[in-house]
């Protein structure tokens, strides 16, 4: 551990060599970020000049006449929240810190300030540069949890695909899907994050255990993955835009054209979002509903930058997700989940989010949620900034008999690919009580001691 104040001139020195010895700099920043930006730690302001990904200077207590575009302004305590090395929910990184500050209006978080264009141009390499600060401050690179396989390992996964032909709307659509587990089994029906496919479900389509009783799928979306655009009409013209009432016809029409009987649909974010307009509209269509990162609102994240021709949206829709992932998470696994983000076409993320940040919002209508009929899981990750688990516990408190709400610890916002094997050990749980396994109720907090997981350090 590194004894160092924070920000004091040596600790200043430590973190300019760390950051110009970082490999993934190298090469994200190289002829790339070169703009200054300031570090404001309580009263005491910093400028840090970059340049080709490297600190060029450090300049303390910058006068009138230098130059920035965009700074970070927080308390001491929130910076050293930050830097410590295994940084509480919310203040682990900047972009989570900044919404819980400027959406939800919380105290005692990081924000950023200055030139948007300039800070999502650069977004990736200016959180990697902030999280050096860690690293910085801990003495040196922080050892991580590591990945655990999932499945047999054989050579050949045991996950076949396909597609099936749906109707939306009055226009056929080519939806491809990827299966496992028992025809006769209890069909589990996943969907995928906002702007993101169905390989986020890879390593629970290869978990023996569960598919050995279930026959889990996992489909894309139209526009995502797969299933490209439809042939018969000019989708080109317009943009994409998901809407509640598409949406729940999509996943219901799935389920109808593989003649599911009484499945459980699982979503994440969006797809969890959406299991209270599925409870309202179709509560007779599933034998239960499990909701991870739900919420009866998502503000703020409907952003022009998210599609915005003078910054690579493929980078910042990615990285704009780095944050919503808990640190303790694999690094392998949260830069899988990153680099299938950034697989996405332009302009469907952000017409995914049309429906999460503006159409969906069910806060004045959780008395019509039908949890009575179809229950109704409500799971939401401890490092969740934009469905945190109290968002989950005021949700199923306004919805009332039939809902329940459960708190997953040392996880975030994709739980299933950001750390697959604690999620699907978290999920067993979850599934034993839809069946009628379990002798007691699902507990408010799932830790990770409790469902047989030990967790290395951060």
């Amino acid at each position: 551990m590194n004894d160092t104040e924070l920000a004091s001139h040596e600790w200043w020195e430590s973190y300019r060599e760390t950051v110009n010895s970082d490999p993934e700099l190298d090469v994200r920043g190289h002829d790339v970020f070169s703009e200054n930006f300031y570090i404001q730690i309580g009263d005491d302001r910093t400028l840090i000049r970059m340049s080709e990904g490297k600190i060029k200077d450090i300049v303390p207590n910058p006068a009138l006449n230098h130059r920035w575009s965009f700074g970070v302004e927080g308390s001491r305590e929130a910076w050293e929240e930050f830097v410590s090395e295994e940084p509480p929910a919310f203040n682990h990184e900047i972009i989570a810190s900044h919404y819980r500050s400027a959406v939800a209006g919380d105290e005692g978080h990081l924000q950023l300030t200055g030139d948007n264009k300039k800070i999502f141009q650069n977004l990736r390499a200016l959180q990697r540069t902030l999280d050096l600060m860690r690293v910085a401050h801990n003495g040196g690179p922080l050892p991580t949890t590591g990945m655990s396989a999932t499945g047999s390992g054989a050579t050949v996964e045991p996950i076949d695909g396909n597609y099936v032909h749906v109707e939306v709307d009055g226009t056929d659509h080519r939806i491809y899907f990827e299966e496992n587990g028992p025809e006769d089994g209890v069909a589990l029906l996943c969907q995928h994050t906002a702007g993101c496919n169905n390989q986020e479900w890879r390593h629970l389509l290869a978990d023996e255990e569960i598919t050995d009783e279930f026959r889990v799928i996992a489909y894309d979306l139209p526009f995502h993955g797969k299933s490209v655009p439809p042939t018969s009409n000019a989708w080109w013209e317009e943009d994409y835009t998901l809407t509640a009432e598409r949406f729940t016809e999509t996943i219901v029409g799935i389920a109808d054209a593989l003649e599911l009987e009484d499945p459980i649909y699982m979503g994440s974010s969006m797809g969890g979002n959406v299991t209270l307009e599925l409870a309202d509209w179709y509560p007779e269509r599933f034998r239960a509903l499990i909701g991870l990162e739900c919420s009866a609102h998502s503000p703020g994240f409907y952003i022009d930058w998210l599609d915005h021709p003078h910054v690579n949206t493929t980078e910042v829709n990615a990285y704009s997700c780095w944050g919503l992932m808990a640190p303790q998470s694999p690094e392998q696994a949260r830069r899988e989940t990153m680099y299938l983000y950034e697989q996405g076409a332009t302009g469907v993320f952000k017409g995914d989010l049309y429906y999460y940040s503006e159409d969906h919002d069910y806060r004045e209508k959780l008395d019509q949620v039908n949890a009575e009929d179809c229950p109704l899981y409500i799971v939401n990750g401890e490092y969740d900034y934009l469905t945190t688990p109290e968002d989950g516990r005021e949700t199923a408190e306004g919805i009332g008999e039939g809902a329940t709400a459960t708190e997953t610890a040392k996880i975030g916002h994709f739980p299933m690919s950001e750390h697959p094997e604690l999620f699907n050990a978290y999920l067993r749980e979850i599934l034993a009580d839809v069946m009628g396994e379990r002798d007691e109720e699902l507990p408010d907090v799932l830790e990770p001691e409790e469902v047989g997981i030990e967790l290395g350090p951060t």
